[in-house]
This record gives C-alpha cells, sequence and structure tokens, in this order.
C-alpha cells in the first residue's frame, strides 16, 4: 500500500503546477492581445501574404507557448513521475515524446486554423454555421482515427496474444450486445509503471486497449472488472455523448469566434490584418468558456465513470472490484480524497474513495483511476 503521506505530496505538487500553468496560460493569451497587432502589422509589411502571415503567427504563438511552458512539462511530467518511481522514461525518451506530442498539436492546430480563417474570408455570410459544422465533423473523425492513426504514433498497439483471455473479454462484449474490432495490448510500459485501459473508436475501429502494465500485473478476474467498466461505456453509448456534448460546447466556441472575428468576415485585403491580430483574443475567449464549462464536464463525465463502475460490480463482485481497484490505486498513487475543488476541477473520474464505497470499502483506504 502506498504511504499516503506520499500519495498527497505528489499530488500536492501536481495540482501546483496545474494551477501555475493555468494562471500562466491565461497571463500569456492576455500578452499576446497585446503583442498580435503590431507583430501582425511588421509581418504583413515583410510578408504581405495573409496565408503567409497567419502560420507564423499562429506557429510563434505556440512555440513561445511551449518553450515558457518547458520547466513546467518536464518538473511535472518527469521528475515527480520518477521521484515517486512511477515512470520508466529516460530524458530523450521524454523529449521525443514532447516534441510528437508538440508535432501533432502543430499539425491540427493548424487545420483547425486555416479551416476557420479560409471559411471566415471566403466561407459567405453562412461562414460560421460552416465552421460549427467542420468543428464536428473533425470531433468525429478524430474519435474515429484515434485508435489506428494518432494513438500509433506515441505506443505501440499489438494484438493480445492470450486466446483464452481474448475469448472471454469478448464473450463478455458479446453479452453486452457490442462487435469490437479486436483486443490489443497497449506498450506503455516504456514510458510509465501506470496502469490504463480504454475502450476506444468507433464503427470498425472500435477496440479494447489494456496497457501491459495492466495486464502483467492483474489476475484475470480483476481484467474483467476493468473490461467490464470500459464496456459499460459504449453499452451506454457514453462516446457518442461526448460528441453530442462537443456540440454544446462547439456552440459556445463559434459564438465567441463569430463575436471577435465577425466584424473581419470576407476576404477585404483591408480586414485580413485585423482579423489574424485578433486570434489572441480569440482562444482568451475560449480559454474562459473552457473555465466555466470544465467543472460542468468534469461532472457529467464523472456520473458516466460511476456507472460504469457499477456495470463492473455487478458483474464481477465485491471482493473482484475492490481488488481491482485497490491495484490501481496502488500502482497509480491516485489520491482517495482530494479537495473538493480540485475534485470539481481537475477529476474527470470520481476520487478512489468514492468508488470504493460502491463495495462498501471505507472512503479513504486506497486511490486510483481507469
Amino acid at each position: 500500500m502506498a504511504d499516503k503521506a506520499a500519495v498527497k505530496a505528489y499530488h500536492r505538487r501536481k495540482n501546483v503546477v496545474r494551477l501555475v500553468g493555468l494562471a500562466l496560460g491565461l497571463a500569456y493569451a492576455l500578452a499576446w492581445c497585446w503583442v498580435a497587432p503590431a507583430w501582425t502589422r511588421w509581418l504583413a509589411g515583410v510578408v504581405g501574404y495573409r496565408w503567409l502571415v497567419l502560420p507564423i503567427v499562429g506557429g510563434s504563438m505556440l512555440l513561445v507557448q511551449e518553450i515558457l511552458l518547458l520547466p513546467m512539462s518536464f518538473y511535472s511530467g518527469y521528475v515527480l513521475e520518477h521521484r515517486y518511481d512511477l515512470s520508466n522514461e529516460n530524458v530523450p525518451k521524454w523529449v521525443i515524446r514532447e516534441l510528437k506530442e508538440l508535432g501533432l498539436g502543430a499539425v491540427l492546430g493548424g487545420v483547425l486554423l486555416a479551416g476557420l480563417y479560409g471559411l471566415l474570408w471566403y466561407g459567405g455570410s453562412l461562414w460560421w454555421l460552416w465552421a460549427w459544422f467542420g468543428w464536428l465533423f473533425l470531433a468525429v473523425v478524430l474519435t474515429r482515427l484515434f485508435p489506428v492513426l494518432i494513438l500509433p504514433i506515441f505506443y505501440q498497439a499489438t494484438p493480445l496474444e492470450d486466446e483464452s483471455l481474448v475469448d472471454r473479454l469478448r464473450r463478455l462484449a458479446e453479452g453486452a450486445g457490442l462487435r469490437i474490432s479486436g483486443v490489443f495490448r497497449l506498450g506503455l510500459s516504456e514510458e510509465t509503471k501506470k496502469p490504463n485501459a480504454m475502450l476506444t473508436g468507433l464503427g470498425s475501429t472500435r477496440r479494447v486497449l489494456l496497457s501491459d502494465t495492466l495486464l502483467d500485473a492483474f489476475e484475470p478476474d480483476e481484467i474483467e472488472t476493468v473490461f467490464v467498466h470500459e464496456l459499460g461505456h459504449h453499452r451506454r453509448g457514453h462516446i457518442h455523448k461526448g460528441i453530442a456534448m462537443s456540440a454544446v460546447a462547439a456552440t459556445l466556441v463559434i459564438g465567441a469566434i463569430v463575436w471577435r472575428l465577425g466584424p473581419y468576415a470576407g476576404s477585404d485585403a483591408g480586414n485580413w490584418q485585423r482579423a489574424i491580430a485578433a486570434l489572441p483574443q480569440v482562444l482568451l475567449v475560449m480559454l474562459g468558456i473552457g473555465l466555466v464549462l470544465q467543472p460542468v464536464v468534469n461532472a457529467i463525465m464523472r456520473r458516466f465513470e460511476t456507472q460504469c463502475d457499477q456495470d463492473a460490480l455487478d458483474a464481477t463482485g465485491a471482493e473482484t472490484y475492490r481488488s481491482a481497484f485497490e491495484k490501481l490505486a496502488e500502482m497509480s498513487m491516485a489520491d482517495p480524497e482530494p479537495s473538493r475543488i480540485i475534485e470539481v476541477f481537475f477529476y474527470d473520474h470520481p476520487p478512489i474513495g468514492k468508488r470504493l464505497a460502491l463495495a462498501g470499502a471505507p472512503s479513504g483506504d486506497s486511490a486510483g483511476e481507469s
């Protein structure tokens, strides 16, 4: 059992980094609201072409942010993980992973930026409606492609070779009325000692992913508990409900974009510089929307997780359920009883104390997350 003082210290440091990062992110966006007009004017005078100025402004915002936040990322993602014996990464592997995340963020951000401004300049009076549909379309596409296109950039997933376990899990899925494309072993052990599991994808890409850290440490009955929990997300339509939540968020975000960029719609040469200079304002408003929505989204997600926990408890029984979640807690050093404000703003899973309480365990016994 992990030392409770160490668990609290680990999460206290993690939460400080989160809060400082949030404050710096807001300050950074505010600073760019002041810098962007002059930077855009200068670039326009040198380059003179909107489709070059736009990626330079967007790219410089992303790059400077990454540089400013790099020390905190290294401290939280490498130093703390090693200090509490949760990581298997060395520095080169950590750097490579960060570069991959930066590259993926740049690609996706570039697509969004080009699509948004292309519609703003050339999409006509209904540009905002096409932007809303485009946001939802991208959300669905990314959900479908995540397990086959995005995840392999970071982790290797191979078909699970334990045929008896695969058959057991397939029967559970079929009993829940779900078809899955496969059960895969997800190679997390080169990076972390924490276990994880997910049921991801849509349609033909829907698959079960069980981390090697989980498969190597859990008994078959405990793996079944985790698997039934993940099945619950699809059986209860949580992915589709998540897409519906994205539609609501998209409506608010597009509304904010129209407020800040709407006056510069159209391809008029006199407006494009002001439209690009307003990009930091859009991002600042989106950060504000995110802060307001995050507690609501987290509450909904915690509700979803509780429903799936109940499915796992009903299917495998209290003893196996407790064993599985206590093991998850131990291996992840999860906080059994975070403060309420931390739970509201940062937890999309219930704290382990509440999860174990479903099976009649005392609320402070352990910690964990699936």
